[in-house]
């Protein structure tokens, strides 16, 4: 079945970039809203209505957005380390994202360098970008005037 959506694809980016194992984003195809379900108020009995009603109709009207997981984050920092030519830029990148905090260290080391931080950006944004669409063709949604 095919879906056509009224929403900004920046709105879904948003979703995917903001998504987590606890804070999961629904896109409701009917109304072109994206409803946050926090699973740590699910888990206190509060939310619970908006939980129930998503699962009543999801893959129907409800489509859970994906999101990166932390090793898929992980995982592109290292890629993206790999293609750095500064070598001392990418010694201390690597070194940023040994242990826990890897995340901001990486974002803190990139300050330093503009043009790597530029690099990534622009990149990251590109591959969430494409996850973005190939969700969207997967689940047969359809954007109506928010591309």
């Amino acid at each position: 079945m095919a879906y056509h959506v009224r929403i900004p694809f920046e709105d879904l980016v948003r979703a995917y970039e903001q998504g987590s194992s606890d804070k999961r984003y629904f896109l409701d195809v009917q109304t072109g809203e994206i409803v946050p379900i926090f699973v740590a108020m699910l888990e206190r009995g509060a939310n619970t209505e908006d939980a129930h009603r998503i699962a009543k109709e999801v893959n129907t009207r409800y489509f859970l957005l994906p999101h990166m997981t932390p090793s898929e984050g992980y995982e592109e920092m290292e890629d993206f380390i790999e293609t750095v030519k500064d070598k001392t830029a990418a010694e201390q990148l690597t070194t940023a994202i040994e242990g826990k905090g890897a995340f901001r260290r990486f974002r803190e080391i990139l300050a330093i360098y503009p043009a790597e931080e530029e690099r990534w950006f622009r990149e990251r944004t590109e591959i969430i970008e494409e996850t973005v669409e190939i969700w969207l063709e997967e689940t047969g949604i359809s954007l109506e005037g928010g591309e």
